[in-house]
């Protein structure tokens, strides 16, 4: 994100316009039908994106069709948020067929997690555009929201600094810095393209899902040699959900033998076991947000007001 200023978007209230999107995987069953209660309990008015109940493989739509969405919203007056349904994946194929000079004069944020990273991150190398990752439609159970997710959240739209006291030190040390990143595995698909993010200077923070130990040692390995766990500022691990030997149990270690490893090579502050990921209760984090790692003592700061 060389040379690009971070665009924030105003604060988000009851009363708003939220576009839902579904730019990954097809939805689930019921999905929308419990997305659209929920937020219309919550006080929110809820535009639908035309295409966000087709199906094309792995994906909800042709990428052109899930494009097309995104743009509808962003080109929007009334469209306050871009809502995701869903993870999964083929976010990443979207970006290619992205208008990021209208997105960058009408900026708005994205909100998911997993593989909405990539559309995340992308827009955010183009733009320097604020997104929220941490939170989906399918957090939604029974018309309810975990505490941490929700409270979190708000904070988020409410622009309202908060705090998260959470994860076991690695390093210790304070640092300030924007905070980038959210699923590795959508990270790193982005290396090496026009839509990787600058990662100099960032507190760069990650989770994985699902994933074996020897899978995600090479992921770690990338990070290294890329050089981009000595351009970050800080490092936040996330938790590694489901993350088990199935194919190779014998061989390596475990995920936990993993981590420990790749902490030891890690110089910056950094902690690791941080509540976002895969997780029934997790915090909602702004990408691009300016931020404070207290890794000494376990806490993130979040800085609406810099």
């Amino acid at each position: 994100m060389n040379n690009i200023k971070n665009i924030v978007s105003e604060s988000i209230k009851k009363g708003d316009t939220i576009g839902l999107i579904a730019p990954s995987s097809p939805l689930s069953p019921g999905l929308l039908e419990s997305s659209i209660a929920y937020f219309e309990k919550e006080g929110f008015k809820i535009r639908i994106g035309k295409n966000i109940q087709k199906a094309d493989l792995f994906s909800a739509g042709t990428d052109e069709e899930r494009a097309e969405d995104i743009m509808t919203f962003f080109k929007d007056s009334e469209v306050s948020v871009l809502m995701t349904t869903n993870g999964g994946a083929c976010s990443i194929r979207t970006l290619p067929l992205l208008d990021y000079e209208i997105i960058r004069n009408n900026p708005k944020p994205i909100i998911g997690y997993s593989d909405a990273t990539a559309l995340q991150l992308g827009v955010y190398c183009k733009t320097g555009m604020r997104s929220f990752t941490g939170f989906n439609c399918s957090d939604i159970k029974q018309m309810n929201v975990d505490h941490l997710i929700s409270t979190t959240l708000n904070k988020c739209l409410e622009k309202e600094n908060y705090s998260i006291k959470g994860g076991k030190k690695v390093n210790v040390g304070t640092v300030t810095a924007p905070l980038v990143g959210g699923n590795l595995m959508c990270l790193l698909n982005l290396m090496g393209t026009p839509y990787q993010p600058d990662f100099e200077n960032k507190i760069l923070f990650f989770e994985e899902v699902g994933v074996e130990p020897y899978i995600i040692e090479g992921m770690f390995s990338q990070l290294y040699v890329s050089g981009i766990f000595e351009k970050a500022a800080g490092v936040i691990i996330g938790t590694f959900s489901d993350c088990v030997a199935k194919h190779f149990p014998d061989q390596g270690g475990t995920i936990d033998d993993v981590i420990n490893f790749w902490c030891r090579r890690i110089k910056v502050p950094c902690i690791k076991d941080f509540p976002y990921g895969h997780i029934d209760s997790r915090c909602v984090l702004p990408l691009g947000q300016m931020s404070t790692l207290d890794a000494t003592n376990g806490k993130l700061d979040i800085h609406f007001d810099k």
